[in-house]
């Protein structure tokens, strides 16, 4: 392992693991204190410190995302939060930031997404033995989370959880979920050619991070496991759009046959019915400011009840469209730039076959993490994680990236859709 990857690893302890959180040698340890004074010592010795400061076209948007949130919150009054708010999306830049510096080419990439796996797949034992423990107890001491009666027409009659931002089954997937595409790749060339060699991949990292998966009982996690299953077999067949028309009723039929508990859209729980109630209370919101929103952190106080449940509608909801935007580009270019060097690549060059798969699987933990946010809000550390292994990977592309008209017109076509699909589904619902 190189060392500048060490505190890639202590980052993501502290994170995924959190033992200061229930560990006695470690409890109470403030860990911020320490890890990002490491992870900066490291990289002043490693040289790699000046790439911490060299912006981009996809770091703009995040400058400016951050600006509109100190906007947004002192036009709509500075509160109790606010402060709590700009740390933590300062400690994002950061953590995206130094990322981009740690990784200095695609060993660094392959080895820094090892680390994201090596950790889910702990996570992943925790949470099995977890789900059958004698006492229903995890290693933290943390119980089952709430568990809806229709659960068990998918044979769950517990839900596993974790602690920290994971203490909620939902969340707690997305950790499973975003390293699932980088356990899959180790099912296929050029790191398995035959069937026996897919099997062992399959069955030490795939199976069990799809067992936690499914422990959690996650609807919204469930369906982006689904998703990145899929995107891994449209990536790997080369699937034309013919074929991907035929794929997606398929697949729709599928979803149509499959439990209430996953497809229903109204629950005996009403867990379904309050997240539509909070998406129409964010709607609400953007409506009465749509520039400057309520002001980041203020969801919850604004609808008297709950967060938005959806991450896209929470940031419009409390930035307004320009906030919107500007989060919508740092996603486009995490995508753009990693693609830009997929397309670089030759297939049929085995040279670069293993950075090839791992650029692969970046793109798909993304998309799987995304499809997880349209229900639950998921603006964690794990989402500017992963857009910082996508911005770390134009520093060894060819083509440099850089911001267009056509990108911009982009970004709003995708805000614009976003906006109103999810208007017109609230608008239906009742």
């Amino acid at each position: 392992m190189s060392a500048s990857i060490v505190p890639v690893w202590v980052f993501l302890l502290s994170l995924l693991l959190a033992p200061q959180l229930w560990w006695q040698p470690m409890l109470d340890w403030r860990v911020d204190f320490f890890v990002y004074p490491f992870w900066l010592l490291v990289l002043i010795l490693s040289g790699r410190v000046r790439e911490v400061f060299r912006f981009q076209a996809q770091d703009w948007f995040f400058l400016a995302w951050l600006f509109w949130i100190l906007v947004s919150m002192l036009v709509n009054g500075w509160n109790d939060v606010s402060g709590d708010q700009t740390f933590r999306h300062v400690r994002y830049l950061v953590i995206y930031r130094f990322l981009v510096a740690t990784i200095e080419d695609e060993r660094d990439l392959r080895r820094v997404s090892f680390a994201v796996l090596t950790c889910a797949l702990l996570l992943a034992v925790e949470g099995i033995q977890h789900m059958h423990s004698s006492d229903g107890k995890g290693w933290a001491g943390q119980t089952f989370g709430w568990i809806d009666e229709a659960a068990a027409q998918i044979g769950l009659g517990a839900r596993i959880q974790w602690v920290g931002i994971f203490d909620g089954p939902g969340v707690f997937c997305t950790v499973f979920t975003a390293a699932l595409p980088f356990a899959i790749k180790y099912a296929v060339a050029p790191y398995s050619y035959s069937l026996f060699a897919r099997i062992v991949p399959l069955s030490l990292l795939v199976g069990p991070l799809l067992a936690a998966s499914y422990y959690t009982g996650s609807r919204g996690g469930l369906l982006a496991s689904a998703a990145v299953v899929g995107a891994f077999v449209v990536s790997r067949f080369r699937i034309q759009v013919k074929q991907l028309m035929v794929f997606a009723v398929i697949g729709s039929v599928l979803f149509l046959s499959a439990p209430s508990y996953l497809t229903a859209s109204k629950d005996a729980s009403k867990s379904a019915q309050n997240r539509v109630k909070m998406w129409n209370k964010g709607y609400e919101m953007v409506q009465e400011n749509p520039a400057f929103g309520v002001g980041k952190g203020n969801f919850a106080r604004e609808s008297g009840l709950l967060v938005a449940h959806n991450s896209g509608l929470e940031v419009m909801a409390e930035l307004g469209f320009p906030g919107f935007f500007a989060w919508l580009g740092l996603i486009y270019f995490g995508f753009k730039v990693v693609i830009v060097r997929i397309k670089e690549l030759d297939a049929s060059d085995t040279t670069h076959a293993r950075e090839r798969q791992t650029l692969i699987a970046l793109v798909i933990s993304l998309i799987g993490y995304l499809v997880s946010s349209l229900f639950v809000t998921l603006e964690t550390d794990i989402q500017y994680f992963l857009l910082g292994m996508c911005a770390a990977v134009a520093r060894w592309s060819k083509v440099k990236v850089a911001l267009s008209r056509r990108d911009l017109g982009f970004i709003g076509l995708i805000m614009f859709v976003y906006f109103a699909a999810l208007k017109l589904f609230v608008m239906s619902y009742w």
